[in-house]
């Protein structure tokens, strides 16, 4: 499996003949899975585009090697930006729990009580050269109450996914089982600590 290396430090991409090709990448999907519904929100919720730092901020699909280094696939892509596509999962998750009527995109003159912000610091396979190979997600959520200007909550959730098989697939269907236990536990969470004690 082909990747292209990028060093945090210096942000310089090598093995650059890997991204000039004629033909288009294969693109992957995010997916956050099913949820059961649940009419415990009765307010919107608007969800912020997600943050990220520079190296996570493109379509390519992530590896890292080691603390200061990132690399990419060379042999696929998300069909975005990063950040666009974990907003979508995002939206699709969340509006299958409470409802997309209450569940939408931050925007200008949009009424809501919450908006969730976030911030990817992690989405990418670790020890691809092991037998330990596994996808990382570590997002943090921080919820505002809008109307009052204020952080209700802020936490910091990580999954741990090992991959299946080493091919895309296998590392798609580790970022996908992820995303989906990752949002199970932040549903949990707003519910248990936020939402609950308001109604």
């Amino acid at each position: 499996m082909k990747y292209i290396s990028l060093i945090l430090f210096s942000f310089t991409l090598t093995s650059c003949a890997l991204l000039e090709t004629s033909e288009p990448l294969p693109l992957y999907t995010l997916q956050s899975g099913s949820f059961e519904q649940s009419n415990l929100l009765t307010e919107s919720i608007a969800i912020d585009m997600p943050l990220s730092e520079a190296s996570l901020n493109t379509n390519r699909i992530a590896l890292t090697p080691s603390s200061y280094q990132r690399e990419y696939f060379a042999d696929a892509s998300w069909p975005d930006r990063l950040p666009n596509v974990f907003q979508e999962a995002l939206l699709e998750g969340l509006s299958q729990r409470w409802g997309g009527i209450y569940v939408n995109r931050i925007k200008t003159g949009l009424q809501t009580k919450y908006v969730l912000h976030t911030e990817i610091q992690d989405f990418s396979v670790h020890n691809m050269d092991t037998t330990q190979a596994e996808a990382t997600l570590r997002i943090r959520f921080k919820l505002l109450n809008l109307r009052e200007r204020k952080v209700i909550t802020s936490r910091v959730f990580e999954e741990k996914v090992p991959l299946c098989a080493v091919t895309m697939e296998g590392i798609i269907a580790a970022f996908n089982e992820g995303t989906h236990i990752l949002l199970e536990n932040t549903i949990s969470w707003m519910e248990d600590d936020v939402f609950k004690q308001n109604y």
